[in-house]
């Protein structure tokens, strides 16, 4: 013909440029929007910088859920960013943290950390997209979909480390829940390798290079899927909550996490000991992973056992907010701020 032809959209796909300032968006404030994408499926994207969690996520995000519940079968949460989302507002917390804001900074953290558990135990499917950078919060989100569909490259994992916290927006109980529940419901197992794995995962920042990667690590379950090509990944995850409704999708029953006790807890706490004094980890390193530890452990239980999941949720929310006030994780946040660089301090 020798000349442009318009390439036809293929069937069922689901762009969201198409849909921003139509009928089709339901409700957007300046962090994040909702969209109903057909089929009986709505889908929340993120638009802050670095798809970066805020006040405006969440309330978008609690909003999607309380209309889902009533008008839609399902739930997608994904974008068409670069990154999924890179985490909670740092700016955000640090400020908050100087100003001794501590109300905001505990509410805003209990926020994250409902927000979570309620898509965990939601009565219908909630299905997340993740692809290219979902670390800290943004993996936490992931953690609690009832299925995940990510694009082959995606770089998932619990940083918060690097900012000289632990993670908060239950992520901590998740990880738990993941590694160490499974193998502690055979009788007289082994808890220590278990939570060892758990402990360093969380407590050297590890990042998943590829949701493949991510699967080995527990970020990711069996049954969650791969898309290769990032063009199909919204498409896939509308595909894949249509696919949950009709197959009569249960949410999950309840689960307690094994709590291991005060004597894991002093193995943890030497675990920290011997790599700072080998000189790995920094003195400050090793503070902040024996808060770690003693989220992981149950806190100062005298023997092992089985805990509810809030139990967790307030330790580990606790240890976060301790941790905030301190300086050595001020100027690590703000190092990341201005250099995008963590600050080994």
């Amino acid at each position: 013909k020798k000349k442009y032809a318009k390439l036809k959209q293929p069937e069922g796909f689901v762009f969201l440029k198409d849909l921003r300032g139509t009928k089709k968006e339901i409700s957007k404030n300046a962090g994040a929007s909702l969209y109903d994408i057909g089929d009986g499926v709505a889908l929340v994207e993120f638009h802050t910088k670095m798809n970066a969690l805020d006040d405006d996520i969440f309330n978008i995000t609690t909003e999607a859920l309380d209309r889902v519940e009533k008008d839609f079968d399902g739930l997608v949460i994904g974008n068409e960013g670069d990154n999924f989302s890179a985490g909670a507002n740092l700016f955000m917390v640090v400020v908050a943290a100087q100003q001794g804001m501590w109300d905001t900074l505990d509410g805003a953290v209990k926020k994250l950390q409902n927000m979570n558990m309620r898509m965990r135990y939601f009565p219908k499917p909630v299905v997340i997209a993740p692809a290219g950078l979902a670390l800290g919060g943004g993996c936490e989100i992931t953690m609690h979909a009832s299925r995940v569909v990510a694009a082959a490259e995606t770089y998932i994992g619990l940083v918060e480390l690097g900012a000289g916290v632990i993670p908060a927006g239950a992520g901590t109980k998740e990880t738990m829940r993941r590694i160490i529940n499974p193998a502690m419901k055979t009788e007289n197992a082994e808890p220590f390798p278990f939570i060892q794995k758990a402990f360093l995962q969380i407590g050297q920042a590890k990042v998943a290079t590829s949701a493949e990667e991510a699967r080995g690590m527990g970020i990711l379950n069996p049954q969650d899927r791969i898309v290769s090509n990032r063009d199909h990944l919204l498409a896939e995850a509308k595909k894949e909550v249509i696919h949950m409704a009709a197959s009569g999708y249960k949410l999950p029953a309840p689960e307690l996490i094994f709590a291991p006790g005060r004597d894991m807890y002093g193995a943890m706490k030497i675990g920290a000991w011997s790599f700072k004094e080998g000189k790995y980890i920094t003195e400050y390193d090793s503070h902040i992973a024996t808060k770690l530890a003693y989220v992981m452990a149950g806190g100062e239980l005298s023997k092992p056992q089985w805990v509810s999941e809030q139990y967790i949720l307030d330790l580990e929310r606790e240890a976060f907010l301790s941790l905030c006030g301190e300086e050595k994780t001020q100027a690590r946040m703000w190092s990341l701020l201005q250099t995008g660089k963590p600050l080994r301090n």
